[in-house]
């Protein structure tokens, strides 16, 4: 179950309600698609109607306390252990800039920050962590809670950035001539210690022309895949699987405080598919946050909002015929192997747990560590499930690479996949070596 993160997509069913939309200015969009991933404010702040009013002390505290934390996470030294921040009935411009220069000051850093001698409001302005001129900068007005989740967010990126901290992930450089792909190892399901990426990643990401996936899960038309999930002919689940599965199901969706009607009307693996995430988590929040810091799902929605070109290497038929293929025995019993681990809480925690080492591994850019909690107890090797996500597809995607790299002239682009596909032996690195070209793990 777990190799899914890192080998296929996760499609989850949704509900048939519309969206809620996010309270969000344009001018902000870019950073706060960073931002959101760093933990330091809940992005239901963007729903609840007051996000672009001005900041009650109540939320200042709690961006200023998460804003430290992430900080700390740095391992620099602290001139005082905790800060408190003094602010007045209403909460300024001025107050939050202050605040946020008073609270990386308060970190020995190195000589390269130039913090030193330096007024707040002129040293945020000189980092780019306060943008405009001092003329334009509304001092005295009260400050929304956009802007100060704005300008916290770029200075923990900046924090970072100038330490050399970020995660590492997982990235290699190929390149053959003018050509060059950077290849970047995806979990599809994060956390926000993933965030932010080093700034070598983040720079690659910058420097190529186009975007490369498996599949365009966020602007991709999920029309097909969703067909393929139900049953046409006036059937249900119900009478598809044996009796005692369909009771078992009930049990774990009762555990879930999901409707017991929810799947009726889908295939095994279109509820196995769905299921999947909720093994990992106890709350619907968690799993809020896992999808949002997915590493394919960032990219796909950083490159919209640059307006860089998003091609698939696979795209949704193949990926919605890879699991909805399967005979319908097989989806029984792979939907009857997951409402197990559901109900055994020994087996539930594992999962979870081989998650998180996943989630680390990549954090600390380990590919040796990565590869083996893939290979332990021969979990990845073994399983018609996961056989069906290895090998030829592999030798597709490295194809498909191939022609990236033969290509006329100049040409950059940035290649994010499933962590697993790179990191294992005899897969989409170790088939682009074998073609001859040059290929680099890109070391932070």
């Amino acid at each position: 179950m777990s190799l899914t993160i890192l080998l296929g997509q996760v499609i989850p069913i949704h509900a048939d309600t519309p969206a809620a939309v996010p309270d969000i200015s344009r001018w902000s969009i870019s950073t706060l698609n960073e931002g959101e991933k760093y933990g330091i404010y809940p992005m239901e702040w963007y729903y609840d109607g007051t996000f672009k009013k001005s900041i009650t002390s109540n939320k200042f505290n709690s961006l200023m306390d998460a804003t430290a934390k992430k900080l700390d996470l740095l391992g620099l030294k602290k001139k005082e252990a905790s800060l408190s921040f003094t602010t007045g009935e209403v909460i300024t411009r001025e107050t939050v800039i202050t605040s946020l220069h008073k609270l990386l000051a308060n970190y020995e850093l190195p000589e390269s920050f130039g913090i030193t001698g330096v007024e707040p409001i002129d040293y945020m302005q000189q980092k780019g962590i306060v943008k405009g001129t001092k003329a334009g900068l509304q001092l005295d007005q009260p400050s929304t809670i956009e802007q100060a989740a704005v300008m916290a967010s770029r200075m923990v990126e900046y924090t970072y950035d100038m330490t050399g901290g970020g995660a590492k992930g997982l990235m290699w450089k190929v390149t053959n001539d003018k050509n060059t792909l950077y290849l970047l190892g995806s979990v599809h399901l994060g956390i926000t210690d993933m965030y932010p990426m080093h700034k070598s990643i983040r720079d690659a990401f910058e420097a190529s022309d186009d975007l490369w996936v498996e599949l365009d899960l966020v602007g991709g038309d999920m029309s097909y895949f969703q067909e393929k999930m139900v049953y046409s002919d006036g059937t249900t689940l119900k009478d598809h699987v044996a009796a005692a599965t369909y009771e078992k199901l009930q049990k774990v969706l009762t555990k879930l405080e999901v409707p017991a009607n929810a799947f009726d009307g889908y295939k095994p693996f279109a509820v196995s598919n769905s299921l999947s995430t909720f093994a990992y988590f106890d709350n619907p929040t968690e799993i809020g946050i896992a999808n949002a810091t997915g590493i394919d799902r960032h990219f796909l929605t950083s490159a919209m909002l640059m307006g860089k070109p998003i091609h698939e290497l696979e795209g949704i038929k193949l990926q919605a015929d890879l699991f909805a293929d399967v005979p319908a025995e097989q989806q029984e019993k792979e939907l009857n192997a997951m409402l197990d681990a559901f109900l055994s809480e020994s087996a539930a925690n594992e999962v979870a747990k081989q998650l998180k080492q996943m989630q680390l591994d990549w954090i600390k850019g380990d590919v040796e560590g990565l590869r083996k909690t893939l290979t332990t107890d021969g979990q990845f090797t073994e399983g018609d499930a996961n056989q069906r996500l290895i090998g030829e597809r592999d030798k597709n995607m490295a194809k498909k690479l191939a022609e990236l790299l033969e290509q006329k002239g100049e040409n950059t682009s940035f290649v994010v996949v499933g962590a697993a596909h790179y990191v294992m032996e005899g897969m989409v690195v170790d088939l682009l070596k074998e073609k001859g070209y040059k290929v680099e793990l890109v070391q932070k």
